[in-house]
């Protein structure tokens, strides 16, 4: 399970896939359900959340090292959900309003995408199939938790920050990719798995479209708070 075992493949849409999905919907569904009864406790879940996701990092890092994997150009924590992970964790831990309301943004919206169409090899009961979900469903638990149990809010100035934020990202992560011959966040080339980016068009043309679908995704993440500040 620990090992890099390359004849369990990952297959989008199998049946451990759909499972995973359902799985991650119910717990997300149950902890909306129960936030009320959950807040008593809520700085035991922050704290918790905030240090599994550090240790699913960490523990990568290991798997990496354990199965001769690890390469400068693709084990960096410098793809999008593996910033938004750690960021989460440090948000959780330091109850950051700033990093939340940039990357309430980025992370529901790169988590949502990432467990519909994981860019992932390895199959059910891998480890690297089990952390490859574990992390982006505490990456979308984290923005709740601040949301559910803290009420924390989102305004429409956050929208923006949160795109100007992902913009000097990618263009860090860019300057990275060219001298290290990387493809960190997709920037140089689209995964080799099926993705959002593949109706997008060819390459550099894809980015210019994902600009307006993130801003698009942010505006949609943000109607929930101006329903119910209209209300």
């Amino acid at each position: 399970m620990w090992m890099n075992h390359s004849e369990v493949q990952f297959h989008m849409w199998e049946i451990s896939h759909l499972l995973t999905i359902l799985s991650i919907s119910i717990l997300l569904f149950a902890f909306f359900y129960f936030r009320k009864s959950l807040r008593p406790y809520r700085r035991m879940i922050r704290i918790t959340v905030g240090l599994l996701l550090i240790a699913s990092r960490i523990s990568l890092d290991i798997w990496y090292v354990v199965t001769g994997t690890w390469d400068l150009k693709s084990s960096l924590p410098l793809e999008l959900c593996s910033i938004a992970s750690l960021m989460c964790a440090l948000m959780l831990l330091t109850k950051s309003y700033r990093l939340f309301e940039i990357f309430y943004f980025i992370a529901i919206g790169g988590a949502i995408q990432a467990i519909i169409s994981p860019n992932l090899d390895f199959g059910f009961p891998l480890y690297r199939y089990i952390q490859f979900f574990l992390d982006h469903f505490l990456l979308l638990l984290a923005p709740l938790i601040m949301i559910w149990l803290y009420h924390y809010t989102i305004t429409k100035k956050s929208i923006g920050k949160a795109f100007f934020f992902l913009n000097a990202l990618a263009v860090i992560v860019l300057i990275i990719n060219y001298f290290t011959s990387a493809n960190y966040m997709f920037l140089m080339h689209k995964p080799n798995s099926a993705s959002l980016l593949d109706v997008l068009g060819p390459h550099p043309y894809y980015l210019l479209s994902l600009e307006g679908i993130v801003f698009i995704i942010f505006f949609i993440l943000y109607v929930p708070f101006a329903r119910k500040k209209s209300k």
